[in-house]
């Protein structure tokens, strides 16, 4: 049988493999996507996409077209057995400061797999559902997988590496002979897709915890429209399904709420679990997303997470496939992601313990102690940035990662590793506008600081820039370099680039490499050890961009 070629079969086309495709395919390597499915997730449970995500997102210009779908979570109010205890506000002038999105976008799994999908048909690519995964075999030089289609024909794939993202079963993670450790919790889960009235108003989402467990109330875009998620009681945890009334007559007798539920979309039960694969890559292979690890629904982590896989995994792949990087670089994927993930499982199971406790000493904790507790820090500015921070995944870091480089002596933020900062020009063309707005695309940008001392340095700044760029010219990965000159103090004192300084900052949003300007040969040397040399020593380049006054 002959076999079809691509550089990167995915296999999974939920939000994580179609994100995996977009990202690959818009950076110029061949892909195909499969999916077993005969179309795209119509009943969800992820509902929630964070600001770190939305972050990402924009890079392929879609966060916009996600805000007109979508409803920000600007506020949540909090009860306990129907008593309010407190509320969280989310939107204001801290969050604001810290990213372009201080709030979480009520945006489901459904809407989120239709704007990929619409965004990858764009670029010609197309999933092939009713595509089942028979077999997968590999070697040091490549990949194959031989797939069911439709028609029930078979058919071989040949690629240069396959990117598992099918989900919490997935056929390639057990092609792979990989373990996938952790625990299915106890308790049974429904979520509703309703039309409803409540107490808290027709915008307002809020969770109530309750003896039996927790009842979360999320408004959804439209006018009465809600996602509710709650806990069976234990005489309910066997069904298959549960009705209307069913729901109504839980909130109802549990819940202490004045809800009026008007009509229900649809109704599901679930059981969640919370697991990790023991590795991320075997060889050509890798996992993401729910492939990769699976999370309890607290904080609305599982969707977000798969994402952020994509998005650090993508940008390597394709400077890979098109020889612009060598193939050590793919060994950061596991070594960044594997730690974050565990982060994630730690916190998101410890959240769901509390919400759905069931021990008489979790569950007293629960509806005694952290009620009082609530009551007494929610209104505080500085828990609220907290909770914030820990929800929005803008924490993530890579410090240890083989693919980042500190030159710096010393240990202040941010650092090689750590997310770029949020932050304005305030000098030249760029004056009042965004950082952000010159990482919107996948590739990378080298931003040589001035420094906040320059009128005491001796340092030929211009003569400084042209020499970094003709550094960045022997090398084939697109680098583009952004001088920004002292007179721009709020991003220096960002930055904190007291000196003439280096960032380098990758794909995903993070510094891969910061060091003293001055030091060329060190920017040289951890250029040399992930990207190719250039065939000719020097390349045409676009004009330095001077964030500055000049």
């Amino acid at each position: 049988m002959t076999a079809n070629k691509t550089d990167v079969l995915v296999i999974g086309a939920g939000p994580t493999g179609l994100t995996m495709a977009n990202l690959l395919t818009r950076s110029g390597v061949k892909v195909r996507i499969l999916d077993k499915k005969a179309g795209p997730t119509q009943e969800t449970r992820a509902i929630v996409v964070h600001a770190k995500i939305l972050e990402l997102l924009d890079r392929l210009d879609l966060t916009d077209k996600a805000f007109a779908e979508g409803e920000q979570l600007r506020s949540a109010q909090f009860f306990t057995q129907g008593r309010r205890t407190g509320k969280l506000t989310f939107l204001n002038g801290n969050g604001a400061r810290r990213t372009p999105y201080p709030f979480g976008l009520i945006y489901g799994q459904d809407q989120t797999e239709h704007l990929l999908l619409q965004s990858l048909a764009e670029t010609g690519v197309l999933v092939e559902w009713n595509t089942e995964l028979l077999m997968l075999d590999q070697n040091p030089d490549g990949a194959w997988a031989r797939v069911r289609v439709a028609d029930g024909s078979e058919e071989t794939i040949e690629a240069l590496w396959i990117v598992g993202a099918d989900g919490a079963h997935s056929p390639v993670r057990h092609a792979l002979s990989l373990g996938f450790e952790g625990q299915t919790y106890l308790q049974t889960l429904f979520v509703a897709d309703l039309d409803m009235e409540w107490e808290a108003g027709p915008r307002q989402g809020g969770m109530d915890m309750v003896r039996q467990g927790f009842f979360l109330f999320i408004p959804m875009h439209g006018e009465g429209h809600f996602r509710l998620f709650g806990s069976l009681p234990p005489e309910m945890a066997n069904r298959d399904t549960i009705t209307l009334d069913d729901v109504r007559h839980l909130v109802d007798t549990q819940s202490g709420l004045r809800v009026n539920i008007l009509k229900a979309r649809w109704i599901s039960i679930y059981r969640t679990h919370q697991r990790l694969a023991e590795r991320f890559r075997v060889g050509r292979v890798f996992l993401v997303g729910d492939a990769a690890h699976i999370h309890s629904p607290a904080g609305g982590q599982g969707m977000n997470t798969g994402i952020g896989d994509a998005f650090n995994l993508a940008w390597k792949l394709a400077l890979v496939v098109k020889g612009e990087a060598h193939d050590r670089l793919l060994d950061s994927y596991e070594a960044e992601r594997i730690p974050f993930a565990r982060s994630i499982l730690r916190g998101s199971d410890w959240g769901f313990q509390i919400l759905d406790a069931t021990r008489s000493d979790l569950r007293w904790f629960k509806l005694f102690v952290l009620p009082r507790l609530f009551r007494l820090i929610s209104p505080l500015p500085i828990f609220q940035r907290r909770v914030f921070w820990l929800f929005s995944q803008l924490w993530t870091s890579y410090r240890n990662s083989p693919a980042v480089a500190e030159a710096e002596s010393g240990k202040r933020e941010p650092m090689a590793g750590d997310r770029a900062p949020y932050g304005f020009f305030e000098g030249g063309a760029d004056a009042g506008k965004s950082i952000f707005t010159k990482l919107r695309d996948q590739d990378h940008h080298l931003f040589l600081f001035e420094g906040k001392r320059s009128a005491q340095s001796q340092t030929d700044f211009p003569g400084l820039e042209e020499q970094v760029q003709t550094l960045l010219n022997e090398y084939h990965v697109p680098i583009h370099l952004h001088a920004l000159s002292a007179e721009n103090h709020s991003l220096h004192n960002l930055y904190r680039a007291d000196t003439c300084t280096l960032f380098l900052v990758r794909p995903d949003g993070h510094i891969a490499y910061r060091g003293k300007a001055e030091n060329l040969a060190s920017l040289r040397s951890y250029l040399d050890g992930l990207f190719s040399k250039s065939t000719n020593s020097i390349r045409d380049s676009a004009t330095p961009q001077v964030a500055s006054g000049s």
